[in-house]
């Protein structure tokens, strides 16, 4: 189990959904991220029950966010089929709970966040906060 190292957010996998809403950002992180993806996805193996890359959730969990790339989250997308997943696990096929969201604690650093989009990820309830603070939730 990750946690958040840097202590913004209470909930690892809540963290992971805030990075996929910046990847087409091109947050100060991008360059690093990819070569780190260069590195460690270039050589997994494939439906071997692998699990996750160990060195991009290290990456993830110890990530500082700059708050010119958390200015840049005006969504966020609770759905399996996000970029991040598929990141940190290539064959991940969405059939278990290994990025379940529990909490959204410190959404409130996104200062910019208007809307999200909910499919999958977590229990409705756990949005609640951002519903109370008037974020749309589709």
């Amino acid at each position: 189990m990750h946690v958040d190292h840097t202590g913004i957010f209470k909930d690892f996998n809540f963290k992971l959904i805030v990075i996929d809403a910046m990847l087409e950002q091109q947050p100060s992180f991008k360059a690093e991220l990819e070569r780190l993806k260069e590195q460690h996805t270039s050589k997994y193996e494939w439906y071997t029950g692998a699990g996750p890359i160990e060195e991009l959730l290290v990456f993830f969990a110890s990530l500082p966010l700059k708050q010119r790339d958390l200015d840049t989250v005006t969504e966020l997308s609770f759905d399996g089929g996000n970029e991040i997943y598929h990141i940190i696990q290539p064959d991940w096929d969405g059939e278990d709970d290994l990025f379940d969201v529990v909490s959204v604690d410190g959404f409130e650093h996104l200062t910019r966040l208007k809307s999200v989009f909910y499919a999958s990820m977590c229990q409705p309830e756990v949005l609640e906060p951002m519903k109370s603070a008037g974020i749309e939730i589709e």
